[in-house]
């Protein structure tokens, strides 16, 4: 036979109910929720999401991008800060001797685009950014998919140039 729980128990219950809880993952970020809806919304399922747990409730959406017969990890970046950014990982194991020679061409790149920011980290990987400003208000997943086309685009066109560099003997 079910027993009552006592007024202590039951007052408990009441506060833990009444208590907001804190909002995690995609909930806690209006900007990633409305992306993850695009996604849902357009049948496109070529990402998977994974937040973070950091003062930016940062949500990443990977996925992947082709260029000149080469699949390149990529992601996007939303969190509720001002800025999104879509991040390309374009190559990896470039070597210590090679670095100065990368770090010219990919300067001249950066000179050459705009939109487009890339860097050479210390463990000789090359990514490519996009950094793209909204807030909750003006935040637009088309934009995203639009850039998104851009930057296939972008990288068909210097792919091969840049693969060059990376290839050339010293």
């Amino acid at each position: 036979m079910p027993t009552k729980k006592s007024d202590d128990a039951a007052k408990e219950d009441n506060r833990a109910a009444a208590k907001p809880r804190k909002k995690k993952g995609v909930e806690a970020n209006e900007k990633a929720l409305k992306f993850q809806e695009f996604l849902m919304e357009n049948d496109i399922s070529v990402f998977s999401s994974e937040s973070l747990d950091d003062e930016y409730q940062t949500v990443i959406f990977r996925s992947r991008i082709e260029t000149k017969g080469q699949i390149l990890p990529m992601a996007v970046f939303i969190d509720t800060s001002i800025f999104t950014v879509i991040r390309t990982q374009v190559v990896s194991g470039i070597s210590e001797s090679k670095m100065g020679r990368i770090k010219d061409y990919l300067n001249e790149l950066n000179t050459k685009y705009k939109i487009f920011k890339y860097y050479l980290r210390q463990d000789g990987i090359v990514y490519l950014d996009l950094c793209l400003p909204f807030i909750d208000e003006t935040f637009d997943s088309k934009m995203i998919q639009l850039l998104l086309s851009v930057l296939v685009q972008h990288l068909n066109d210097v792919y091969e140039d840049l693969m060059e560099k990376v290839w050339t003997k010293e």
